[in-house]
């Protein structure tokens, strides 16, 4: 049988972003960023990882689902997101 994960980013208030949508105070750079980047780099869209630096293979997740919400905030950030 297949495991399956759970993986969310959000503060310790249980929110992914703030009501208007911002989603600013999560730190895109430091030590957690690298690790994140290392760790989990699917996490990353496979078609714009090259632009990031971002090499390797999946390490943990097979699929990663986004919700709409999340998809509209990378559109808004210039990222194509792959639609299936």
């Amino acid at each position: 049988m297949r495991e399956l994960k759970y993986y969310v980013a959000c503060t310790v208030d249980r929110f992914i972003a703030r009501e208007d949508g911002s989603f600013d105070f999560f730190l895109m750079e430091g030590e957690q960023v690298v690790d994140l980047l290392e760790s989990f780099p699917e996490t990353i869209p496979a078609h714009f990882r090259d632009r990031l630096g971002i090499s390797g293979e999946n390490k943990c997740f097979d699929v990663v689902l986004m919700g709409r919400r999340a998809c509209e905030a990378g559109l808004k950030e210039g990222v194509k997101l792959l639609r299936i």
